[in-house]
């Protein structure tokens, strides 16, 4: 197979998957996870390899702007899945902070060190 095709089948693929995102975030986010990151290292693989020729296969190629348009989508998903999971993320931590609020309400008006500090003079 071409290394050209085979990036081009690989970036569809990506993209499709990247398409695809499932409701169900527990389980089959990291499957989905682990399937971006292979898909994204074969990817790479791809392009050093074709970058290793020396040449520019892709310039002129007549797959080159359709290439381009699935790399630009690719990019925009990415970043889309990474703010899904950056916001799921903060809700987890926001979570984590209100639970430990409710097992100790005290917890914030207690010192480090031990000390008491008077305000009067």
């Amino acid at each position: 197979m071409d290394l050209v095709q085979q990036l081009l089948l690989l970036s569809e693929k990506l993209y499709q998957t990247l398409e695809y995102v499932e409701e169900d975030k527990d389980e089959k986010r990291d499957e989905q996870i682990d399937l971006i990151n292979k898909l994204l290292d074969a990817r790479g693989q791809t392009i050093s390899k074709l970058e290793e020729l020396g040449e520019r296969p892709l310039h002129r190629h007549e797959k080159e702007a359709y290439l381009r348009d699935l790399n630009h989508g690719i990019i925009e998903r990415l970043h889309t899945y990474k703010g899904r999971i950056k916001e799921d993320m903060q809700k987890l931590q926001v979570s984590m902070k209100s639970e430990t609020r409710y097992v100790n309400p005290y917890s914030h008006l207690q010192n480090l060190d031990g000390t008491y500090f008077d305000k009067r003079e």
